[in-house]
């Protein structure tokens, strides 16, 4: 008897034994589990805040990138575009040389710019002409004015478009005879050329800058 009351206790101690190591792996497996829930949580966290930083990276050049274009895009100073095209007006009869030459020999002593916006077309000297010049028109001329008058209207950076108006109005009919006047007028106002501004050296751009008369 007392055999077989030591077995049942060692039996009773074995199963007590299996089922705390039972008990332990599955504390243990319910551990690992939820620890592998938990970093795969934090993974999945970090991957969206990195795919949010990502998205606002992507979007923040967009916004430079537009600056920097409408930067480009500024028109220049109407005084450097109005020596440019009386630079174009002189290429066309002659050469960068020649003109370097007249403007340190003062052959060619001032260069004015004047805007003439709003103003009549034949600086009223047309009877009864009264059309106006359109926004963005300007006259450069060079002194003496033998070498050249240009009046033109501003297209853009690079382009004009260029009015034919005469140096001078000293033909009497434009004082005495309207019809004959309006026509003149016309002609050179809705008729327009277009012009193609090159650009000169910066050396010459700077010496048709500061010339003045002398």
């Amino acid at each position: 008897m007392k055999k077989i009351g030591l077995s049942l206790t060692v039996l009773g101690l074995s199963v007590g034994l299996a089922a705390c190591g039972n008990t332990n792996n599955q504390s243990q497996s319910s551990q690992s589990e939820s620890a592998t829930k938990t970093t795969a949580s934090q993974a999945s966290s970090k991957a969206s805040h990195s795919s949010r930083q990502a998205t606002s990276t992507a979007n923040a050049p967009a916004a430079s990138n537009s600056q920097s274009a409408a930067t480009s895009q500024a028109p220049q100073d109407a005084t450097t575009l109005g020596y440019r095209v009386f630079y174009t007006y002189l290429l066309q009869n002659g050469s960068p040389a020649d003109i370097q030459t007249a403007l340190e020999q003062h052959q060619l002593a001032n260069i004015d710019l004047t805007d003439v916006s709003g103003k009549n077309v034949t600086s009223n000297y047309g009877k009864g002409v009264t059309d106006v010049f359109p926004a963005h028109t300007y006259t450069v001329s060079g002194t003496p004015l033998a070498a050249g008058t240009v009046t033109y209207q501003v297209i853009d950076e690079n382009t004009v478009r260029v009015f034919a108006v005469p140096s001078h109005f000293q033909d009497q009919r434009w004082g005495t005879d309207h019809a004959w006047a309006q026509a003149q007028a016309d002609a050179y106002m809705h008729h327009p050329t277009i012009m193609k501004v090159q650009t000169p050296s910066a050396q010459l751009l700077d010496l048709m800058k500061t010339t003045r008369d002398f």
